[in-house]
């Protein structure tokens, strides 16, 4: 995973690449959430196969793309009409396609522009969320996606938490979206440390182009009041 979906967390993917070349492995990355907010080159970064989704950088939900480095086989998952090279049969979703290749095109232009715009409002949310007593990040301070400002609330629940924000219009997530409707801790926080617990008193935060710095103010100014009130009927804060 290029950049990780729930903390942000950019994974060393040269230094990677580096090491499966030399040992003559494979090398697939998933480049969903870092599309279009990372400088990806496929060669520099020794990817063998990368896969984008096209509803993460703006283009029609319901299209993606799986880069194939030339001469690489790989085995047909679904069989018929030989449509996608003979890897995929199915009719051709043109217009997803289509407009997959547009937003990737924009992505490109308008890249240094989102990410300048992106981390400015990442930044802010950061330094102020952190501010709010016994909160803190998940994730790299620094090698993370510009729109991704994931916390942990001590002594919160992330589902009282994320529904409290609801109300006030602000959308947000306890976990990976993808999995919001799961009740376990997230693998993810787990795996960096967290018990249970810390895990689900996480909230996660993510930005998009259309974002501005008055939708960051007015979470900024919400938080805290909607944290204390939980932790004014939390036995874990009291104790």
């Amino acid at each position: 995973m290029f950049g990780n979906n729930e903390i942000g967390t950019i994974e060393p993917i040269k230094e990677i690449g580096k090491i499966t070349k030399k040992h003559d492995i494979l090398f697939h990355s998933d480049a969903v959430q870092a599309i279009g907010k990372v400088p990806i080159d496929v060669n520099e970064l020794n990817i063998d196969l990368l896969s984008i989704s096209s509803h993460k950088i703006y283009g029609p939900k319901g299209a993606g793309a799986l880069f194939i480095r030339k001469g690489l086989e790989l085995q047909t998952i679904a069989h018929g009409g030989g449509q996608e090279k003979g890897f995929r049969s199915s009719t051709h979703n043109t217009p997803g396609i289509v407009g997959l290749g547009k937003a990737c095109e924009l992505g490109k232009k308008r890249m240094n522009k989102d990410v300048s715009h992106l981390t400015k409002l990442r930044d802010i949310l950061i330094k102020e969320i952190q501010s709010i007593e016994q909160t803190y990040l998940n994730g790299h301070p620094e090698k993370r996606l510009a729109n991704n400002a994931h916390f942990r609330f001590v002594a919160i629940e992330g589902e009282s938490l994320n529904l409290m924000l609801d109300d006030k219009g602000i959308a947000a997530s306890t976990g990976s979206a993808c999995s919001s409707k799961k009740l376990q801790a997230s693998h993810v926080l787990l795996a960096i440390g967290l018990n249970p617990e810390e895990a689900h008193g996480s909230l996660r935060l993510t930005l998009g182009r259309l974002s501005t710095k008055d939708d960051v103010e007015y979470v900024v100014n919400e938080l805290p009041d909607v944290v204390q009130k939980l932790r004014n009927m939390s036995p874990l804060w009291n104790r």
